[in-house]
């Protein structure tokens, strides 16, 4: 019974505890929009503003377009920059995965789609961890959109998705 009244306990701190929080706020110097790349599916992306090149990042997988807020804007001198929050996580859509449609290749149409959307020509796309596949998958097959490719931390071996390569044509 006394470990139930310390359970119980706990429970209710924590709760007055994250009631009483600030709220979280967003001072990143940016515009969100929700672009469409199919039927009911919609991404958000962030737009730091401004000039030259665009540059557009691509979260780790369980993280969103916001995990740039801190240093996008230091590319803004020389780069349009933009990020993406890919469909599953954050404000985008959160379809339920049928057909494929969370593979390489469909994410790496999604960003595309964003990107023709938006009518962003040739930009340097840069991905932490996960979004390396999409990088790859980009890469490999339509390497006259995109100037350029960073891999942040996306060094394991799915990032380097290749639907050519024979290992990725036995899946």
């Amino acid at each position: 019974m006394h470990k139930m009244r310390k359970l119980y306990f706990l429970l209710i701190a924590s709760l007055v505890i994250s009631l009483k929080a600030p709220a979280q706020t967003d001072s990143s110097p940016h515009k969100v929009q929700f672009v469409t790349v199919e039927e009911g599916v919609q991404f958000e992306v962030l737009d730091w503003g401004g000039v030259g090149r665009p540059l557009i990042f691509l979260a780790g997988n369980g993280d969103t377009a916001h995990a740039y807020d801190n240093f996008a804007s230091k590319f803004t001198g020389q780069n349009h920059v933009y990020g993406i929050t890919r469909k599953g996580f954050g404000a985008s859509s959160k379809p339920a995965p049928t057909n494929g449609n969370y593979s390489a290749d469909r994410l790496g149409d999604d960003i595309l789609a964003v990107m023709q959307a938006l009518r962003i020509e040739r930009p340097v796309l840069a991905g932490h961890s996960l979004a390396g596949e999409e990088l790859s998958s980009i890469g490999s097959r339509f390497p006259n959109k995109v100037s350029g490719l960073i891999y942040l931390d996306a060094a394991a071996s799915w990032a380097f998705y290749d639907p050519a390569h024979p290992r990725w044509r036995s899946r």
